[in-house]
């Protein structure tokens, strides 16, 4: 069996990755009790990957499986000569997007968990796992593992943590299996369980 191949995203291709985290995030709890509309999840999740893709294009870590069955993206530790004013734009428009857009009914308690995530988010240089999925069509063929064998080892080149937030409590023996430990879990209330995560460098 001939093992399909990791490659970067570039511009040309970014929206066949949004695609398929769009389709591996349909049942996603926290995404889902944003936009319960199946149209709202297409439309805004889809938005959501337009703007945190454009950087890590640019950086080298989104990631694509061949045929864009699965997909990845990451963000590096951030260097001095990053734009702070372009990442201060990105954070207003999710902020938008979830504010603006986002299902509120019910949800209040989604709301703080994400509060008390975000404080918890490390200070320290870290590689972040903003989101990875794989097209349910293409699920249980070892994709997910693929496309963290390919990243990891960016991370241990740095020194540096590899840092996550679970929004799915059925993935997290996957991101055990590939060194991550459990350092929180936020739930309030209604919410979604969060777990995050984080793995020392290799």
């Amino acid at each position: 069996m001939t093992v399909p191949k990791v490659r970067a995203v570039n511009e040309a291709d970014a929206e066949r990755a949004i695609a398929a985290l769009a389709l591996a995030f349909a049942t996603d709890p926290v995404i889902r009790s944003f936009y319960p509309d199946p149209r709202d999840h297409l439309t805004y999740f889809a938005e959501m990957m337009r703007i945190n893709i454009e950087p890590a294009i640019a950086r080298g870590s989104a990631h694509y499986v061949d045929g864009f069955s699965a997909a990845t993206i990451w963000f590096p530790p951030t260097r001095p000569e990053d734009d702070a004013e372009a990442a201060k734009e990105r954070g207003r428009r999710m902020g938008a997007l979830i504010e603006e857009k986002a299902h509120k009914e019910g949800n209040d308690d989604l709301f703080a968990a994400l509060g008390e995530m975000g404080a918890l988010h490390p200070e320290e240089p870290h590689w972040y796992l903003f989101s990875i999925g794989v097209d349910p069509h293409h699920q249980g063929q070892g994709l997910g593992s693929l496309l963290m064998e390919h990243a990891l080892p960016m991370s241990d080149a740095d020194g540096t943590i590899a840092y996550l937030e679970s929004s799915n409590p059925r993935n997290v023996p996957f991101y055990q299996r590939h060194g991550f430990e459990t350092t929180h879990v936020v739930q309030i209330g209604s919410s979604p369980t969060f777990t995050l995560m984080a793995r020392q460098p290799g």
